[in-house]
């Protein structure tokens, strides 16, 4: 089996800064220094064939650019390429902001992001090269409802959203919500209509099911007029007026009195619920991987060494550097070299697209945190 992949040459520099242009093309210095290798997992072993190989597009050359420490750059580019609707640069993007600490920035590319693919946006994440936010920078709120929707539920969604600063966003998270009593309906209305009312900036996951659980029970013969206004502010509190307006009339219809109006307000932006920490045996590294601090790829040697399955955890890690990328792979030749199996997962999408223009998918399986 021919495997192609890329690494570093070994007596060349990684690419320099340039200077900005107007049409900037500093990834031709890296074209220079890359090599294509063949590994050739044969009967005979593994043999290693050198020939030329170039990144094939903006994408590759954006992510060469911010592996070799040119992230400005990789920056305009990425911004360059959002128009073309190719969302590998959007979640580029979306992740340098992540790495960054620019949650501004994130929020209003993740809200372009809904609206132009018509998807939920990635999620908010925080990463370990963000660094201590700045003073004056709100931090936002994660409150995450139980099971069960009840009165106590909704004292700690009150006082979740009253500790979190009025400029921060609060996200909150349905998807665990399986039940609803009429006093945590009641509260949990209220709350977020007065957060609506005090424009509070909201984000919410796992909305569809607790929408999917109160249709259910306002279809039920005897439903409560308490879960059909939590339906209805949801819906408010979504943008959703269509929805609003026609389930309006059918509460005023079943239970005789007046609908409550419909108010144009800043709808609240639907993320993805944040992924729940793995548990098993992963190697988990962090920070920048780099030449300077190839501690993490000692980590990396000493733990495949010791395992068949060898499952790596990068979704801490900010950076790989163009000159630790021909490391890198030494580490996956060994392993493969040993029979072993490798599974990369949970990293960037700048650190993906780099793994697949150097090559690095055909030596281990990916698993990226914007899957494809």
């Amino acid at each position: 089996m021919a495997l192609p992949f890329f690494k570093k040459s070994k007596d060349k520099a990684a690419p320099p800064a340039r200077k900005p242009t107007p049409a900037p093309a500093p990834a031709d210095e890296a074209l220079h220094t890359e090599t294509l290798l063949t590994m050739d997992m044969g009967g005979s072993g593994i043999v290693v064939e050198e020939t030329s190989g170039a990144p094939q597009s903006p994408v590759d050359e954006a992510a060469i650019l911010y592996s070799s420490g040119q992230s400005e750059t990789a920056e305009r580019m990425l911004q360059g390429m959002l128009e073309t609707g190719d969302r590998r640069a959007w979640h580029m993007l979306l992740d340098l902001y992540c790495i960054q600490n620019r949650e501004k920035e994130f929020e209003q590319l993740a809200l372009d992001y809904a609206m132009r693919f018509e998807s939920s946006p990635p999620v908010w994440q925080k990463m370990a090269g963000n660094g201590a936010a700045k003073p004056q920078q709100a931090q936002a709120a994660s409150l995450e409802l139980p099971g069960l929707l009840d009165k106590t539920a909704a004292a700690a969604l009150r006082e979740g959203i009253g500790a979190t600063a009025k400029n921060a966003a609060v996200r909150i998270d349905f998807s665990r919500i399986a039940m609803i009593d009429e006093t945590g309906a009641d509260e949990c209305a209220k709350i977020l209509a007065a957060a609506r009312k005090a424009k509070r900036k909201l984000q919410v996951s796992g909305v569809d099911t607790l929408i999917a659980l109160l249709q259910d029970l306002n279809r039920a013969t005897h439903s409560r007029a308490v879960h059909w206004l939590l339906l209805l502010e949801l819906y408010q509190t979504l943008g959703l007026q269509e929805n609003f307006e026609d389930l309006a009339v059918d509460y005023a219809v079943r239970f005789e009195v007046s609908p409550p109006s419909w108010s144009d307000v800043q709808a609240a932006v639907v993320v993805e619920a944040a992924p729940a920490e793995p548990r098993d045996d992963a190697l988990r590294l962090s920070g920048e991987i780099t030449p300077a601090n190839d501690s993490a790829l000692q980590q990396f040697g000493s733990y495949a060494a010791t395992h068949n399955d060898v499952l790596v955890d990068l979704s801490q890690v900010t950076r790989v550097d163009y000159g630790s990328v021909s490391q890198f792979i030494g580490v996956l030749m060994q392993c493969l070299g040993s029979g072993k199996t490798i599974t990369l997962r949970g990293h960037n999408a700048l650190i993906h697209e780099l793994f697949r223009v150097m090559g690095i998918d055909q030596l281990a399986q990916l698993v990226p945190r914007h899957p494809d």
